[in-house]
Parts: C-alpha cells; sequence; structure tokens
C-alpha cells in the first residue's frame, strides 16, 4: 500500500579516540558479577546501593553502552504526514471490524486484546469507536483471570492484583506457549504455592500463575508486569468509559487491586519490566492523588529507571556514572546523544520505547497532579528519551525485522505527541516525523497487537485534546454508583452523528428536567431545558468524541451518562 525499500543497515563507524562498537554487543547487563549484583539490589538495597550496582555495570560495558545486544535493520523513512482520513479509513475496515469480533475462548495474557482495547477506548476519545460491549468482555475476561478475593478464599497479600497467566499442559488448546507458556510450566514447578485453582468467574477450576518472584529469593525474573502493564491501564479507560455504573465501578476497583501488585512487585534488572509497573502507578496516582502511588513511582523511577538512562547533566560530553569516564562520541551511533538506554537489552529500539513512555507518563502525572518541582525533574529525560528514540528513525531508518517494536516504538512517539506537544503547545517536530514515518510502513494497514496505536493516531490527527484523568474522573463520579442513573432517562442512539433523542418522564421536581452537556475538559457546551416526553438535541456545534450529558432533577439531584458524537 505504501511501498519502501528495506536497506539492511551494518552499522560501522569510525573512531573518535576510542573505536566504537557496533551490534551485536556483549555483557549486556556487565560481567555476571555485575548482573547478580544488580538482581540483588534491585530486591534488597538502597537507591544507592541500586545506583552504584548499575554504575559499576556501566564501567564493566565502557564503550558498549547503548549498544544493543543484536543488530538492526532499517528500512528508508517516508516522512509524508498522514491525512485524518487515510487513518480513519483503516481504522474502520481493518481495526475496528477485528475488535467487534473478539469473542472468550481462553484466558489470554494482557499484551494482546487489552492493547486492542486500549486502543478502541482511545478511539472512542476522538468518536471513532462505540462498541462498549466488546470492550466489557475484553475487560471482563481480564477481571476473571486477576488474583484477587473473588478466586481464590485467601490470595496471598504481595501478589495479590496480578493479572495471572493459566497454566495448562502443551496439549491444551488454551497453553499459552512460547516464553511465556514455558515460564509459567517453570514457576509452577519450582514454585507450587504460587499457582493455584481459581474458584469464580469464567475460569473457574482452572490452575492460574499468580507470581514470578519468590520472597525467598530463588526466583527474580517479573515479566508478569510486562501484561500487567497493559491490562491495569485498559482497565482504568474501562472505569472511565464505560456507561453501566456496576460496570464502572468493577473495574475502577480492578484497578485499584491492579496498583496493588504494581506497588508490591520489586524492580529487576530488565528496566522494560519495571517501566510497567511505573506506567501504571502514574496513571493511578493521575486518577487518584493518592500518595502510596506517588511514592512507590518515585521509588522505581529513583531506583531502577533514572540510573539506567545513559546521562550527561554537567554537559560534560561524558556519560554520568563512568569511571574512567565514557565520552559520547566513543558509544554507537544511536547512544551518542544523552537518553539511551544503558544495557544490551533495553537500548534495542523496542525496549528503549517502552522505557521512554513510561517516563512519559510519570512525568505526565505529576505535572497534571501540580507537582511542578518533581515534573520538572523528570520531564528532561523524557524530552531526551524520545528525541533519542526519533532521531534513529530519522537517521537510520524505521526498524524492519517481522514489525518487531512498531507498536512500541510507535505509541511512544505518539504518546508523547498527544500528551506534550500538543497539550502544552511545545514543537517536537523530530516526534511528529518520526510518528508519520512508522505509519507510511504499512504496518498498521492489517490487524495487530499495534492496533493499540491507530486510536491515539486519530487522537492526534483529529486534534482531540488530551484531558487528565483526574478531570476526566471527576465528570464521571456520579455513574460509579448503581443507582446514579435513572434508567427513564433513555438517549437514543448513542453514538450519533448530527442529533440525539432524550426520552424524559415527568420531572422528578416540580421544575423542568436541565440537560447540560460537557467535554472532557469540563468545558460547558450545551444546555437545554427537557419536557416529558421525547427532547431532540442537535449535535452540529460539537466535534467528534466524548461527551458527558448531565442530567439536573431538583432539589440537588444529578444524573450522568456518557454519550459519543461520531460520524
Amino acid at each position: 500500500m505504501r511501498p519502501f525499500a528495506i536497506i539492511p543497515i551494518i552499522l560501522s563507524f569510525t573512531c573518535a579516540g576510542l573505536c566504537q562498537v557496533a551490534p551485536p554487543c556483549g555483557l549486556d547487563y556487565g560481567t555476571q558479577d555485575d548482573e547478580a549484583n544488580i538482581i540483588a539490589q534491585m530486591r534488597y538495597g538502597s537507591v544507592a546501593d541500586a545506583i552504584n550496582a548499575i554504575n559499576q555495570a556501566k564501567n564493566s560495558r565502557g564503550t558498549a553502552l547503548g549498544c544493543p545486544q543484536s543488530a538492526v535493520s532499517y528500512a528508508t523513512p517516508d516522512f509524508t504526514e498522514p491525512a485524518l482520513s487515510e487513518i480513519v479509513t483503516i481504522w474502520n475496515t481493518v481495526h475496528a471490524p477485528a475488535i467487534s469480533s473478539f469473542s472468550v475462548t481462553c484466558p489470554r495474557i494482557g499484551r494482546y486484546e487489552n492493547n486492542s482495547a486500549l486502543g478502541a477506548y482511545y478511539a472512542m476519545q476522538a468518536g471513532y469507536f462505540s462498541d462498549t460491549a466488546t470492550l466489557s468482555m475484553i475487560a471482563d475476561m481480564m477481571y476473571d483471570q486477576q488474583y484477587a478475593s473473588w478466586n481464590i478464599a485467601s490470595p496471598d497479600p504481595r501478589n495479590e492484583g496480578v493479572f495471572a497467566y493459566v497454566n495448562v499442559p502443551e496439549t491444551d488448546p488454551c497453553y499459552l506457549g512460547g516464553v511465556v507458556g514455558a515460564g509459567v510450566s517453570k514457576i509452577c514447578a519450582s514454585l507450587p504455592q504460587y499457582c493455584v485453582i481459581y474458584t469464580d468467574g469464567q475460569f473457574a477450576g482452572s490452575t492460574f500463575a499468580t507470581a514470578d518472584q519468590d520472597d525467598d529469593a530463588n526466583w527474580f525474573d517479573g515479566g508478569l508486569a510486562y501484561d500487567h502493564g497493559w491490562a491495569g491501564v485498559q482497565m482504568i479507560e474501562s472505569s472511565l468509559l464505560q456507561s453501566r455504573p456496576s460496570s464502572k465501578l468493577k473495574y475502577r476497583n480492578s484497578a485499584l487491586l491492579a496498583g496493588k501488585f504494581a506497588l508490591s512487585e520489586y524492580p529487576v534488572k530488565n528496566h522494560n519490566y519495571t517501566s510497567k509497573l511505573i506506567w501504571l502507578l502514574a496513571e493511578l496516582y493521575a486518577l487518584t492523588g493518592d500518595g502510596m502511588y506517588r511514592d512507590e513511582l518515585n521509588l522505581k523511577l529513583d531506583k531502577n529507571l533514572i540510573p539506567g538512562i545513559l546521562w550527561d547533566g554537567d554537559n560534560d560530553g561524558f556519560v554520568d556514572g563512568t569511571s574512567p569516564p565514557v565520552a559520547f562520541s566513543d558509544l554507537t551511533s544511536t547512544a551518542q546523544i544523552p537518553g539511551r538506554m544503558w544495557d544490551g537489552h533495553n537500548s534495542l529500539p523496542w525496549y528503549h520505547a517502552m522505557n521512554a513512555w513510561a517516563m512519559t507518563e510519570a512525568y505526565v502525572a505529576f505535572r497534571d497532579r501540580g507537582d511542578t518541582q518533581r515534573a520538572a525533574q523528570l520531564k528532561p529525560y523524557a524530552i531526551a528519551m524520545l528525541d533519542n528514540l526519533a532521531r534513529e528513525i530519522i537517521n537510520h531508518g524505521v526498524v524492519t525485522p517481522d514489525q518487531l517494536g512498531v507498536r512500541d516504538i510507535t505509541y511512544a512517539l505518539l504518546i508523547g505527541i498527544w500528551k506534550i506537544v500538543q497539550y502544552e503547545n511545545e514543537a517536537h517536530p523530530d516526534w511528529e516525523k518520526a510518528a508519520w514515518a512508522m505509519w507510511n510502513t504499512g504496518y498498521f494497514d492489517t490487524y495487530s497487537t499495534h492496533s493499540v496505536c491507530m486510536g491515539l493516531y486519530l487522537l492526534v490527527r483529529s486534534h482531540t485534546g488530551y484531558t487528565p484523568l483526574a478531570t476526566r474522573d471527576d465528570l464521571v463520579l456520579g455513574l460509579r454508583h448503581e443507582n446514579d442513573f435513572d434508567e427513564n432517562f433513555i438517549i437514543f442512539p448513542n453514538p450519533s452523528r448530527d442529533k440525539v433523542t432524550i426520552k424524559c418522564p415527568k420531572p422528578i421536581a416540580s421544575e423542568q428536567a436541565c440537560l447540560r452537556i460537557y467535554n472532557l475538559h469540563g468545558q460547558l457546551m450545551i444546555v437545554k431545558k427537557l419536557n416529558p416526553g421525547n427532547n431532540e438535541i442537535s449535535l452540529k456545534n460539537l466535534n467528534n468524541g466524548v461527551y458527558i450529558f448531565e442530567f439536573s432533577l431538583g432539589k440537588g439531584r444529578k444524573l450522568r451518562q456518557k454519550f459519543v458524537k461520531s460520524n
């Protein structure tokens, strides 16, 4: 659809002082002793201990800092800015139908349908999706996989809240397969106390692995966090954008329970695992303002993510924390400006991107919560990490091996554009240029887990403004309880393009009922008095997107309902 030439690039460089290395590079986390020390300090050490462990490993890597564990191939980028209509067409003809056709057959891990559901919730905010029934099915699937009191009588408090992995034989059609399936088998063989039979929900009777870290220190991994972040953030969006009050409350409670796991899970050597928890903690802090999320977010940032970023705080041209000093000019090409992850695994562009969007979300959470000092500390890291990622695309091209990293690289760039460039009216043209290059690969013409990015493309290209989670939460506060909305008030059709009809019962109070329509920024868009019976409301002056219909019924009573205006 958008042809491009694949050009395998073998990275080679001239020497500037020391000779630059080319991937693949060894010593992914330093020496074996360095790696073991990082693992131990992430678990048992202080923030200073963890920083020292990473710095020691940085010294072992030397000029291999920021050099990935495998070579990367690139394709020539096309920086043409896509038209909104082009994105809408592919969303409507490819991605939306695929999402709506989903049905539950087996328990699924968080990186699959939760990604698609999250993208659909983004599209809903822009007015391009309305199938809340399928999205509710996906959320219910994950809810029934969550390790909680509704699934087992006495959950382990430290692991409670995790979206667990099903454990079945390889011959079972629900076997997870690949690295995840093998990992689950290992957990259940080595730590059978963490593999339990669920007693409730659609997966009652199945065994689930509920941990990948043991308090006795005989298991270190953290891979559950990878899927946990996707599922937890999807639950937050479900709680905000589903209409049924009982479902909203259910999903909110699920998201808060997911936060309990994110609070208790230890950081690990692999930064992108911990970054998934940072992402979820950031969103929960932004949503609730609860100090427990803020404090754990700060700890995981200071102990794990920030020390893993190649930095030049004093602008002397050398990597901070290295002894003897390592010059940025001696590193591999993609690490010659600050902002790249230090180790062989996370310096790969797709893993670097996961860390970049976690840092971006952390910055956004502190900004939105009014903590200007911490936000100011984090923003330079977020900017540098996204700059580094974008310049790799601009200078080398888009990654090509089997679409690896398409979702992660694109997601990081689009989150930065939506929540920083557009929200703060701040220019970062390289991010946009790189995001358009990712679109023009044609990878998004087919349905995959990278559907999550389609919703963000719709938001960005339709200029649907980002609204802080706390503001959105306040707008739907009245929808959380079972009896908040009187079903005699009927809004149809929902969604609608030009007009909507509201069936209004006889006013509860002596005065007429009043309708106020707010956008997700909290701006009042329409005020209308309602008469008993059918009331027709014109929507011609509203942009596509999600709105809150608030009914004032006298005596201080207000009812709220979500509405989607779409094409």
